[in-house]
């Protein structure tokens, strides 16, 4: 086989999801990818171990720094959505520190892929040649396909990977050291109770909350205040002023104007509230609890004879949730557009982010509204 001697271990993805050999081509390529989440290397690669997952990388570094090798580097992964180009290149797939946004990666991770980078251009002996083109010899995945991958944060340091990378095969600095990355208490998705509040990332000045409640949207590690709470609109918290990250168990606020179940059973059949699931999910966000959604529900279906409730969704969709991508579904919240093969399919949630959730079968973010619930 043949690895890397960086690697921290090997998760070998399923032969179905890679091509034994590379068909004649040699190695004179490097593709580094995004994983569009938060993940280890052993997280990424039990991934690719899924049959019929049609994807695969050579390597995968994880969020920490730590190499894992998933496809042997005698043999073509499947990352790149373009066939010469996998045949000639070292993929990897690198861990992000954050979900949206530029999706940055950590100084561990960038670290450890100019490491990789050096070890695979010194034992192939070639350059990284980045000219924004495929033909160079340091290739992104958007340059094959309608993707965001390898990400806006990735994309715009590939010519100083270039850069740093030749200049340590020229002698001229040092290999870096991988960084390690600091660690937080909590995770994204995390719903918290709060004594107080900051304006940023870095604010020593505590402020009292409009409400002592939040969802984690955001993490910093090794800022002062790592956590964002609800995509900025409640502000930044540390550990010391969060006092417990459970769910809360709250009456529902009443909202102005509240219907009883024959008005709203009279809106619903109106198509005031939308059609199938949408119309919970707009109910919801109007404000009305479950058992009222469920009472107006139940007296559309006795007025047309139908018994039992009909709500395709129960509760909010959480870490572990099973879910099922629905037919209508478009784009990915990546933008690529969503096969027909992932709909109609029970997915798990692996990560949750602000209406969004990671789908740990298929390894992409998938937007809550074309979701339902189990």
């Amino acid at each position: 086989m043949g690895y890397s001697k960086l690697i921290s271990g090997i998760v070998p993805a399923s032969t179905s999801n890679y091509t034994k050999g590379r068909n004649g081509y040699r190695i004179c390529k490097f593709t580094p990818h995004h994983m569009a989440g938060v993940l280890t290397g052993e997280q990424c690669g039990h991934i690719f171990q899924r049959a019929g997952r049609s994807a695969s990388s050579n390597y995968g570094i994880g969020n920490d720094g730590r190499i894992y090798g998933y496809v042997d580097e005698n043999d073509r992964a499947w990352t790149s959505s373009n066939r010469a180009n996998d045949c000639q290149a070292i993929t990897v797939e690198v861990s992000n520190c954050e979900i949206g946004g530029q999706w940055k990666i950590s100084d561990a991770a960038w670290n450890s892929l100019v490491n990789l980078a050096v070890d695979v251009c010194k034992r192939y002996k070639f350059r990284l040649i980045y000219d924004g083109t495929p033909n160079g010899s340091l290739t992104r995945h958007n340059m094959f396909t309608s993707t965001s991958c390898p990400g806006p944060y990735l994309q715009s340091r590939f010519a100083e990977l270039a850069e740093t990378v030749n200049r340590i095969l020229d002698g001229n600095v040092p290999k870096p050291t991988p960084v390690p990355e600091p660690t937080t208490k909590h995770s994204i998705g995390d719903v918290v109770t709060i004594n107080g509040v900051y304006t940023s990332s870095n604010s020593t000045k505590k402020l009292n909350p409009a409400r002592d409640t939040g969802t984690i949207t955001r993490i910093i590690a090794g800022a002062l205040n790592p956590y964002l709470l609800d995509n900025g609109n409640l502000g930044w918290v540390n550990d010391n002023v969060i006092i417990s990250n459970q769910q809360p168990t709250l009456a529902p606020e009443p909202t102005p104007a509240r219907k009883t179940a024959n008005e709203l059973a009279d809106e619903i059949i109106a198509g005031k509230w939308g059609n199938g699931s949408t119309r919970f999910d707009n109910l919801r966000n109007a404000g009305y609890s479950e058992e009222e959604i469920d009472a107006a529900q139940n007296e559309v279906n006795r007025r047309y004879g139908v018994g039992g409730g009909s709500k395709p969704v129960s509760g909010p969709i959480t870490n572990g949730s099973k879910v099922i991508v629905k037919q209508s579904a478009g784009r990915y919240v990546t933008g690529q557009t969503i096969p027909s093969w992932v709909k109609g399919k029970t997915y798990t949630v692996m990560q949750k982010g602000d209406k969004k959730s990671l789908l740990k079968e298929i390894m992409s973010w998938v937007y809550d509204s074309d979701l339902e619930k189990q």
